[in-house]
């Protein structure tokens, strides 16, 4: 008894050292929200709503864009986790029960697993877009070019994207059926070029390629995740995720205390 109660200390220890690893920052987010660079367009969107039933939706209508911030307070993490910089962390909403305001400052907590993989072929299907269309390859490829989009209406288009891989998990992928829907797009539907179709070109290339293109990498992306504020998308370099000395050293003495109890009890 004695040794299963050492083995019980040694997995809590364990287990407190993976909590205390849990890493938050600060996003300060700018004013206006969505940069100086890429702006958004207005439509029109429906989803189910949060604690309704199967046929209980809202309906509203909003800027859909990627979001601009700044990191600080930095807690269990360091400047790397962030693919550009501290002062411009890219985004998105991954969250539409809650909101977020220019200028608003919210503390988070960084899910490194909070994607789903419908969001993480959307993302991918992206990246393909952008880069075939900026001739970028082999060294010159952006594996993140879905947070570095050029114009409104590939901003738009993505974060609508990440909408319907959030929120309809159905097989199908279209803004015009299924649980989540968005109208009032820029563009032209069917259109021949990016120039005509604008945000729907984008959405209808996007969703084109989602099956014949890798997937994001899911160490490439993470969540943001807090109450009381949206939930954010961002990307996260592989070579970012490394526990601070710190957690590293709790974990290690729970794991030593957890390997004594075992041989103990085999002795």
């Amino acid at each position: 008894m004695k040794t299963l109660h050492k083995m019980a200390l040694a997995a809590s220890l364990l287990a407190a050292a993976c909590a205390s690893s849990a890493a938050t920052v600060k996003i300060t987010f700018a004013n206006p929200i969505f940069g100086p660079i890429v702006n958004s367009d207005a439509v029109s969107i429906r989803y189910k709503s949060q604690n309704g039933g199967d046929d209980d939706y809202t309906t509203a209508s909003v800027r859909a864009g990627r979001f601009k911030g700044v990191a600080t307070e930095l807690d269990g993490i360091s400047p790397s986790l962030f693919v550009d910089d501290v002062n411009n962390v890219f985004m998105y909403c991954y969250d539409l029960y809650e909101g977020i305001s220019p200028g608003q400052n919210v503390r988070y907590t960084i899910r490194l697993d909070g994607e789903t993989d419908r969001t993480l072929d959307l993302l991918g299907a992206v990246n393909d877009v952008l880069n075939r269309e900026r001739g970028q390859s082999g060294a010159t490829y952006d594996k993140f070019a879905w947070l570095h989009p050029t114009n409104m209406y590939q901003s738009a288009a993505i974060q609508l994207g990440i909408w319907e891989s959030r929120f309809d998990d159905r097989n199908s992928w279209s803004l015009t059926g299924g649980d989540f829907k968005a109208w009032n797009l820029d563009g032209q539907s069917g259109a021949a070029n990016a120039a005509d179709g604008k945000t729907q070109w984008y959405v209808e290339q996007f969703f084109a390629r989602r099956t014949s293109v890798d997937s994001v990498d899911a160490q490439d992306a993470m969540v943001l995740s807090t109450r009381g504020a949206q939930d954010m998308l961002t990307g996260d370099p592989p070579s970012s995720q490394v526990p601070e000395p710190g957690s590293l050293a709790l974990a290690g003495l729970a794991l030593a205390g957890l390997i004594r109890a075992r041989r103990k009890a085999k002795a």
